[in-house]
């Protein structure tokens, strides 16, 4: 496994030379091409994924006044870890796509791998518990931007707190990210 993942980790709590072992034969790296699908709705998320590099999103499909609508629910970079949450840890069927928007070197683990680390090394699980933490903070502060502020204000903050994917992902995910138009995208990309 890349030490670029066990930095990372080993930033997040100290990881013993025993879990680093084992990590090392848990985790796979896997070389992806754009647009591959991971995840399709409808299946049961079994995996975890790290961005070693690249680039994904998880989005859904909604249908509003009998038209079909995709969302972009998050997107995942360098050092970000991604999975249909829901799916993965309650083991249901999946409401979302995740889907590769670069050639991207992921690096994964399978739920049930990750199950048996938990259960082998108690340290496991509170590196599991900070990552949930991150998750769930992640969605949180997600949802009070949608919530309280102006499409105008959320773009800017997008823009302002992520730079680096404002110039990676293409524009109509973007908007679908921040329930705006992919005009008004278009319009303030203009003009920076």
């Amino acid at each position: 496994m890349p030490k670029q993942l066990l930095s990372f980790l080993g930033a997040l709590t100290p990881i013993s030379d025993t879990v680093y072992s084992d990590f090392l034969q848990a985790f796979k790296l896997i070389h992806v091409p754009k647009g591959k699908l991971l995840l399709s709705e409808g299946e049961i998320c079994d995996k975890l994924w790290f961005v070693k590099t690249g680039l994904a999103r998880g989005c859904c499909i909604i249908n509003r006044l009998g038209k079909s609508q995709e969302i972009t629910e998050w997107f995942a970079s360098e050092n970000d870890f991604f999975l249909a949450f829901e799916s993965f840890v309650c083991q249901v069927p999946s409401r979302e796509y995740i889907e590769t928007l670069e050639p991207s070197q992921l690096i994964c683990i399978s739920r049930k791998d990750l199950y048996h680390l938990y259960a082998k090394h108690p340290e496991m699980c509170h590196l599991g518990r900070i990552i949930a933490e991150r998750f769930g903070l992640h969605d949180k502060e997600r949802l009070r931007e949608m919530r309280l502020h102006s499409a105008q204000e959320r773009l800017n903050i997008f823009h302002q707190q992520s730079r680096e994917l404002f110039l990676r992902v293409p524009q109509k995910y973007i908007a679908s990210y921040l329930g705006i138009s992919e005009n008004y995208v278009s319009k303030l990309k203009a003009k920076r």
